[in-house]
């Protein structure tokens, strides 16, 4: 397996992650049907439900506030930046100062990605989603890695060939 296959199986399970529960809160629901965070003092739990609560990380944002194109971007942030790989390789042309920009920022957006997962899954449990996109940041990360190993740098002659090989 080549590594922009491992970079694009790593962007298609964080994009993933969009449908999958970040993270869990515990409630009690009393015998009047009110939800609390947990029972009143001194008094026994038994006659309170626990229910689960399930986070999800676009769940109640809203286009107009900026905290949703930051949790958006924090999931498809690797799809942008393959295409770009995947055109550059096609033309096989060099950017120059582009290239290496975005050569430098995949690592980069790869572990504040990693860093908006693991700040918004503390909130409670963290969940499938949450390990899961945590766990497909580091892949991409980490075939960023193997990437640069192998010698293929901006402006090197090790280029990625069209049909994605390196």
């Amino acid at each position: 397996m080549n590594i922009n296959r491992i970079k694009l199986g790593a962007a298609a399970v964080l994009l993933a992650c969009l449908t999958l529960p970040e993270y869990t809160c515990t409630k009690y629901v009393g015998p009047d049907g009110q939800a609390v965070s947990a029972g009143p003092e001194g008094v026994p739990t038994v006659p309170y439900r626990e229910v689960r609560e399930r986070h999800y990380p676009l769940e109640s944002l809203s286009v107009g506030e900026a905290g949703f194109w930051v949790t958006l971007l924090a999931f498809v942030w690797p799809w942008p930046i393959l295409a770009y790989w995947f055109r550059s390789a096609q033309w096989r042309a060099t950017r120059g100062a582009l290239e290496r920009l975005v050569w430098l920022a995949e690592p980069l957006l790869s572990m504040g990605s990693g860093y908006l997962v693991w700040a918004a899954s503390s909130l409670g449990t963290r969940a499938a989603g949450a390990y899961l996109a945590l766990a497909a940041n580091g892949v991409y990360l980490g075939a960023w890695v193997a990437e640069r190993r192998r010698g293929w740098a901006p402006g090197s002659k090790n280029k990625p060939k069209a049909d994605g090989a390196i």
